[in-house]
């Protein structure tokens, strides 16, 4: 059997310190919900900004950590399928955050009713959802160059 490593860049503390920095975004758009929550209250049409806030946090926060565990054990083609399935959370929480809280924050600010401190908002939530886009593609792009690496030195055996 194959001997199994780590890639060097994610061996703790190093992984850990790249976890927490991709967790930041995800929390502090957690805790927005939250308070768009005590501000909105608990209705259904304002789903975008409250429900979907907290839970696809709480998604992505369980894809994250379930990705960095996955990337520390040996991987079978089963194994690899979930991680490409819980490596998809965060970016399709990225991408929420990118368009639902920065985009469509902007757009509402420019057409409902003219905000600049709006559009300021959702410059920044467009700047949070691409911090967290792009610390997690580099963990992936770690990944998948071990991965290569690995693969090339034991066909090369």
């Amino acid at each position: 059997m194959d001997s199994f490593t780590v890639p060097p860049a994610l061996k703790r503390p190093k992984g850990d310190i790249m976890a927490a920095r991709i967790e930041v975004p995800i929390v502090v758009a957690m805790i927005y919900g939250i308070f768009e929550f005590n501000r909105l209250g608990w209705s259904l049409e304002y789903f975008l900004y409250t429900y979907a806030a907290v839970l696809g946090g709480v998604a992505a926060s369980a894809g994250l950590f379930t990705y960095f565990f996955l990337i520390s054990v040996e991987r079978s083609s089963r194994r690899k399928n979930l991680l490409r399935l819980f490596g998809s959370l965060p970016y399709l929480y990225s991408i929420y955050i990118m368009a639902v809280l920065g985009l469509y924050t902007i757009f509402e600010g420019l057409i409902s009713k003219f905000s600049f401190l709006s559009m300021m908002g959702g410059v920044l939530w467009v700047f949070v959802g691409f911090h967290l886009f792009y610390r997690f593609y580099l963990v992936t792009e770690i990944v998948r160059l071990h991965d290569e690496g690995a693969k090339s030195q034991s066909a090369g055996l």
